[in-house]
């Protein structure tokens, strides 16, 4: 089975237990939700439809608490690399790609099958999926309408939202640079959990702030955000399954799913942006002090006319239903970025570009990686139960050429 298969199993598993894990089901007690959960028919990707016991919600439930995210991967099978055609289980996967975006073509689809070879060439046309998914009626019109009434989570670290803003340009040692505002608000309180300006808006500031976010105010059960390219990345899915933290996305093109933080925004340049001098600061580390003591020392020290409570007064007088992470290695370990790699004949691997050296007993085998994007100097191999087994370096082709190599006898 593919590992991106396996990645999506893992993230339904975890979208059932969640509610169980952070006790924020809708239901009065936990055997109430499971007896919802287990008395319905779902759809899981690759598998097909399939409906689960109490017992094997538990296991679940067992194999996350004791292993984490890495516990809800299935087992590799005996029968991998099996050829298949258009069994039940790849008519489920293609439904699930299309499901998931409805917009997709038959083409794109059919590319990915036989890229991660679910599929032979020889066996199955694109008009047989062309057929499958016409067949199937699944339309991008075909969207329910929502109920887009206000809410607001009864306790600080029920729910989180996020977004990204323009920050102001700045003019530093000559050069114009354009800034992005990265910020984490607190549902209940509206408490700013952590908010920071970047010079780039991608997934690697994103998580950069994320992770200050958690290290500051602890673990959200729920985190809100908008559809945007950044927030739909692999990585931040994978994050928030090892915290135990429900990813969710709001309704395209609604604005007002996300009231609270892009009211903070407006509120932010109201308050603070519109009368700063943005000349007198010559760094984006100066840009960011400035903002964090509007937000500690203004923002969250006024009363809120939503909550009627300074935000900082809701934040803490909740910190004991609060999660926190005390080990500073976890965190780190969490917001490693993960990718799995085959060991070739030299006993290296390629990690954005640069060769790490890995252990002679991993060439052949792929290996799950985890490494911090700004700083490649350092990864680590980790195993499937998301355990630390090594600590891996660039090579060093210098240090290398200084080995004893065993001499070639060429009259043999």
């Amino acid at each position: 089975m593919d590992n991106d298969v396996k990645q999506k199993i893992a993230y339904f598993k975890f979208s059932l237990i969640a509610p169980l894990i952070n006790e924020n089901y809708t239901q009065e007690t936990a055997k109430e939700y499971m007896e919802v959960i287990t008395s319905k028919v779902y759809d899981v990707p690759s598998l097909g439809k399939r409906e689960f016991s109490p017992n094997t919600i538990k296991t679940w439930l067992y194999c996350y608490r004791k292993y984490g995210f890495e516990g809800l991967y299935p087992k590799s099978r005996c029968d991998k690399g099996a050829s298949r055609v258009l069994t039940d289980d790849i008519k489920a996967y293609i439904k699930n790609l299309k499901v998931d975006n409805p917009r997709r073509s038959a083409k794109s689809i059919y590319q990915e099958l036989l890229v991660k070879k679910f599929i032979d060439l020889d066996k199955v046309s694109l008009s047989t999926i062309q057929r499958y998914l016409r067949k199937t009626k699944i339309s991008t019109s075909a969207l329910n309408t929502k109920d887009r009434r206000a809410f607001e989570m009864e306790y600080p670290n029920d729910c989180w939202q996020s977004d990204i803003s323009m920050g102001p340009y700045l003019v530093i040692n000559g050069k114009k640079i354009k800034t992005y505002l990265i910020a984490f608000l607190d549902d209940s309180s509206r408490l700013i959990t952590h908010a920071e300006f970047y010079e780039t808006d991608n997934v690697i500031s994103l998580i950069d702030a994320y992770k200050k976010a958690v290290s500051k105010r602890g673990v959200p059960k729920k985190l809100f955000v908008d559809n945007g390219k950044v927030f739909q990345s692999e990585q931040l899915h994978l994050i928030c399954a090892s915290l135990g933290t429900s990813l969710c996305y709001a309704e395209p093109y609604s604005p007002e799913s996300k009231g609270k933080i892009e009211r903070f925004f407006r509120t932010l340049k109201d308050q603070w942006m519109y009368g700063f001098d943005w000349q007198k600061i010559s760094s984006i580390d100066e840009l960011n002090e400035n903002l964090n003591k509007y937000i500690e020392g203004i923002y969250h020290q006024t009363v809120h006319s939503s909550i009627n409570m300074k935000p900082i007064e809701k934040f803490i007088k909740y910190t004991d239903t609060m999660k926190f992470i005390d080990s500073k290695e976890e965190i780190d370990n969490i917001f490693l970025y993960r990718v799995k790699r085959r060991v070739i004949k030299d006993a290296t691997v390629s990690i954005e570009k640069v060769k790490f050296e890995v252990p002679m007993q991993y060439i052949g085998d792929y290996v799950n990686i985890r490494y911090y994007p700004k700083s490649l100097d350092k990864a680590y191999i980790f195993s499937e139960d998301g355990k630390l087994l090594q600590t891996i370096h660039p090579v060093n082709k210098i240090d290398n050429s200084k080995i004893r190599r065993k001499e070639i006898d060429f009259s043999l």
